[in-house]
């Protein structure tokens, strides 16, 4: 019993001894973070908050779709249908513009028909061997392999092209007056995409002596 009433003993006396020792850590007055400032806090509106910059869920910014109208053409009224069918396909609507004859005439810088589509293609080769970038081949009769360089409304921006043309060595251009016929139409389109846009872009060489223009919407 003595050796048992010894250790409880040392046992007690090692706890007041770590008692003694310690010291409890006093608060610190030291704010965990910096306080708010009532003061400098704002609430946004719906308009400012819809106008800040949208953040994926990777912490990228989201850049929102760019829309705007265009006006494409102008078209004989067999182009209009084939143009409002590929307008149909993307599920766009279009207004449809009436245009008079000098509203629609249009200065056209092309290389005539060629004698096949292979002859058209080596052609186009050889223009951008030239430094030439912008041509098409043209697909629609009776206008087939000719090759489009540029259209225009201002007849003297056909000529400084014609100019540049020849200085690079083009020797075949041509300039010639397009879209003189009655009847001619435009596509206004509203809220159509950039990307779109391009899309439209190309089917140049199947509406010889139409453009796509970004126009103020209405």
């Amino acid at each position: 019993m003595k050796w048992l009433l010894s250790g409880l003993l040392l046992l007690n006396l090692i706890a007041l001894i770590s008692l003694g020792w310690y010291q409890p850590t006093a608060p610190s007055n030291e704010p965990i973070h910096e306080p708010l400032s009532a003061d400098k806090i704002k609430l946004l509106s719906q308009d400012e908050v819809d106008a800040m910059p949208k953040v994926s869920a990777s912490g990228d910014s989201v850049v929102d779709e760019v829309y705007a109208c265009y006006e494409w053409g102008s078209f004989s009224a067999a182009g209009l249908q084939r143009a409002q069918a590929i307008l149909g396909q993307h599920s766009l609507v279009a207004t449809v513009q009436q245009k008079t004859m000098q509203e629609a005439l249009r200065y056209w810088v092309y290389i005539p028909p060629l004698p096949s589509l292979q002859a058209a293609q080596s052609k186009v080769a050889e223009l951008k061997a030239l430094g030439v970038e912008v041509s098409f081949i043209i697909q629609e009769a009776p206008w087939r392999n000719a090759i489009s360089l540029g259209v225009f409304k201002d007849e003297r921006l056909a000529n400084k092209l014609l100019e540049q043309l020849q200085r690079q060595g083009v020797r075949s251009a041509q300039k010639g007056v397009r879209n003189q016929e009655k009847g001619r139409a435009s596509l206004l389109i509203n809220d159509m995409s950039a990307e779109m846009a391009g899309e439209l872009s190309k089917q140049g060489a199947n509406f010889p002596g139409s453009e796509l223009k970004q126009v103020i919407c209405q």
